[in-house]
């Protein structure tokens, strides 16, 4: 019986067969730690409380610069005989293998320095006149020979201030080229050949070395009238103009004449257009121009009278005068005005006036843009071998 009772408790409490053990409890959550606003939440991976490490993006290497060639053995030289031009800027290949050379004169800049200035005054031409890029007038340049061209400096160097600097003694260095582009891009006043090795480096610009201006022969003051018994204060007239006019074209070129009296008594004068004349230096020669047509006769309406010290203007337009013939071509012009009234006297109406001639002292110079020719295409040459 008890053996029977023992197997009977054994069966009650022991766990079926087949039966899985029950799981652990789970462990009690650790408490949590509220973070701070802004944290950064940290890596899968990290420890609680540390940074995250930045990620660096490493550049690419850059590919080395490709290896330049020899530098060109190319010089520039200024020729400047007399401060006014024209002048002559020559290149030369002094080295031995041949280039590439955009031979423009019209690519020059010039850096005048006149004495005392601590600042060079720089003159060029206007956009509208300068190659705008490297491939009009090229010239092969072999080895040992060289590329001239003269060109008149008041083109480029226009206006009061750089008129003014065109005196003894200024220091001119000239530059050929693009010094304002001498980043590797281009355009190139000097390249090498296509084909051609070894293959020269290019060159945005050339510049010459410095030269002064020569000294000139003072040009003589106009002379006084002579003084005599019957007229102790003779008439003084001076004739002047405009010191430079930039002009686009011809047509409706207008400038302004200034008659002033300088001497000791009125002055009475026909200054009208039909007096005025000029003397015109351009590309096409000197031609001495006048008024189409005689002046007609005076009445006292024609006449004004100049106070010592006073001056009185006329604005004329020069085509009036010249026609087409000193324009065909842009460039510099050079006007010197001139007055005549040996035909214009006030005597048939018994007037005394002045009956003579005034040439202007200093002449107008014009930059003229357009012309009115049609362009022709120049070509660059290069100097005879020697």
């Amino acid at each position: 019986m008890k053996r029977l009772a023992a197997l009977l408790a054994a069966l009650l409490f022991s766990p079926a067969a087949g039966a899985q053990p029950a799981p652990p409890s789970p462990a009690p959550a650790a408490a949590s730690i509220p973070r701070p606003i802004g944290a950064v939440q940290p890596l899968s991976g990290a420890a609680p409380g540390t940074q995250p490490r930045p990620q660096v993006r490493r550049a690419a290497p850059k590919a080395p610069p490709a290896p330049a060639g020899p530098k060109p053995d190319v010089k520039l030289t200024l020729d400047a005989p007399t401060t006014h031009g024209p002048w002559t800027v020559r290149v030369a290949n002094a080295g031995d293998i041949p280039v590439r050379l955009v031979a423009d004169a019209r690519l020059l800049t010039l850096e005048l320095t006149p004495r005392g200035a601590r600042k060079p005054l720089r003159c060029q031409l206007p956009a509208d006149m300068r190659p705008a890029d490297d491939t009009d007038r090229t010239l092969v340049l072999p080895p040992k020979r060289s590329y001239s061209e003269s060109f008149e400096p008041r083109l480029y160097c226009f206006g009061e201030r750089e008129l003014e600097a065109l005196e003894a003694t200024t220091i001119v260095v000239a530059r050929l080229g693009w010094p304002e582009r001498a980043n590797g891009r281009g355009p190139h006043v000097v390249s090498a050949i296509e084909g051609v090795e070894p293959e020269v480096a290019p060159l945005a610009d050339l510049e010459s070395p410095p030269v002064s201006l020569p000294d000139e022969p003072t040009p003589m003051a106009p002379a006084e009238p002579p003084r005599t018994a019957e007229d102790p204060d003779p008439v003084h007239l001076a004739l002047g103009s405009t010191r430079a006019v930039d002009a686009q074209s011809a047509e409706n070129l207008a400038l302004t004449v200034t008659l002033r009296n300088d001497g000791k008594r009125p002055v009475r004068v026909r200054f009208r257009p039909e007096t005025l004349g000029f003397e015109v230096t351009s590309s096409s020669g000197v031609q001495h121009c006048g008024w189409p047509a005689m002046p007609s006769a005076p009445t006292r309406d024609y006449f004004s009278t100049l106070a010592p010290g006073g001056a009185e203007s006329l604005t004329v337009l020069v085509g009036d005068y010249c026609g087409r013939a000193p324009f065909e071509r842009p460039g510099l012009v050079v006007l010197r005005p001139n007055l005549d009234t040996r035909r214009a006297s006030g005597a048939p109406i018994g007037l005394k006036t002045f009956d003579g001639v005034v040439i202007a002292a200093t002449p107008s110079v014009v930059r003229l843009h357009t012309g009115y020719a049609k362009p022709r295409i120049e070509r660059s040459r290069l100097d005879p071998a020697q």
